[in-house]
């Protein structure tokens, strides 16, 4: 119940301290393509997986620092994952976890206008909700633990888009994992990355368009 609370917390709080700033909400949600990169700790090789697809739904706001630089952070659910390819002993195997998570980006505007091109450069915290292992027909809850999978996760995001003056804007994104997605000396180290297109509505003050 903490995990689900502190981001909303975390994001009206924000909220609040950007009240005496030009401040706009918007809404996000969009489709990736993940995978990993999972390094054995003994040997140090590196083995790439198959991608997974999922989605990414979320809310924020944009607090204007200048007239080209903004402050965008806002709360997301992301859906993050990867498929290790079967082998002669055992089915591929697929990985699930749910994430709430809150990207802190700062943003630059290209245009002076409230259309044209921006990029979108930043960190997100994120806690993990829900995971799953899916091998065959079998599906098992992952376990998150000290020793087993870690409830936290740090990432890189950069977008890349362009908004419409109707406040609608189209991006490209990648995302990095900074943190392994699991603890302990026996599991393999796991980072996931992401690369997805999304949209976006800005609920722009009446006024504010040009």
């Amino acid at each position: 119940m903490v995990i689900r609370i502190v981001p909303m917390v975390v994001l009206l709080t924000l909220s609040m301290l950007a009240y005496a700033q030009p401040v706009t909400w918007q809404v996000r949600a969009g489709w990736h393509t993940s995978s990993a990169r999972i390094i054995d700790k003994a040997t140090l090789k590196k083995n790439s997986t198959n991608h997974l697809n999922g989605f990414i739904a979320g809310a924020g706001i944009r607090v204007e620092f200048d007239k080209q630089l903004y402050f965008t952070p806002r709360i997301q659910y992301s859906l993050h994952g990867y498929e290790l390819p079967a082998d002669k002993q055992e089915p591929a195997q697929q990985f699930r976890i749910h994430y709430i998570e809150i990207p802190v980006l700062l943003q630059y505007d290209f245009s002076k206008t409230n259309r044209g091109f921006f990029a979108q450069i930043g960190p997100s915290i994120g806690a993990a909700i829900a995971g799953s292992q899916k091998s065959g027909d079998r599906v098992s809850p992952l376990r998150f633990a000290m020793t087993q999978y870690n409830r936290v996760n740090v990432d890189a995001l950069a977008h890349f888009g362009y908004r419409f003056k109707n406040g609608l804007s189209l991006d490209a994104s990648y995302t990095y994992g900074l943190t392994s997605i699991t603890n302990g000396d026996s599991l393999p180290i796991v980072r996931m990355a992401q690369l997805g297109i999304g949209l976006s509505y800005h609920f722009n003050k009446r006024g504010n368009q040009k």
